[in-house]
């Protein structure tokens, strides 16, 4: 499938964002043959660029915080909370798999929102990958 007009745009602009990062000795975490790929229009480098950008649907988003609402409002809930794995399948039924849910969670620590819950991720109750969800280098 061909990329259309603004997806070139966007591929070049990323590219030139890049390349001014790199200039300027901002962190930047593209390689030089990605930039360049960006800047000169090369499909595939454009198409693994933009599917890597990810999205999260308000519905999915919502359903997550709908999740957890359900365990912060309800003081019996927050005290036997144990983990990820104890709302794995409730996420699962709002099509909120756990690669997007560690997205949203991360979200919603950096914004200080269900900092206890989260707090309590960090134990033997979830998988390694969902224990901590603190901003890395490059989201900050």
């Amino acid at each position: 499938m061909a990329l259309d007009n603004n997806q070139i745009l966007l591929g070049k602009i990323l590219g030139e964002i890049y390349r001014l990062q790199k200039n300027q000795n901002v962190p930047c975490s593209a390689k030089d043959s990605r930039i360049y790929g960006l800047l000169n229009g090369i499909e595939s480098v454009i198409e693994d660029e933009l599917e890597g950008i990810g999205f999260i649907s308000k519905e999915q988003f919502n359903h997550t915080t709908k999740v957890l609402d359900g365990i912060w409002n309800d003081p019996d809930e927050l005290r036997s909370f144990k983990g990820f794995y104890d709302i794995e399948n409730d996420l699962q039924h709002g099509d909120v798999d756990r690669s997007t849910a560690m997205t949203v969670l991360t979200y919603l620590k950096a914004d200080n929102s269900f900092t206890d819950l989260i707090g309590k991720m960090d134990s033997s109750g979830s998988p390694t990958e969902c224990r901590t969800f603190t901003l890395d280098k490059w989201s900050k």
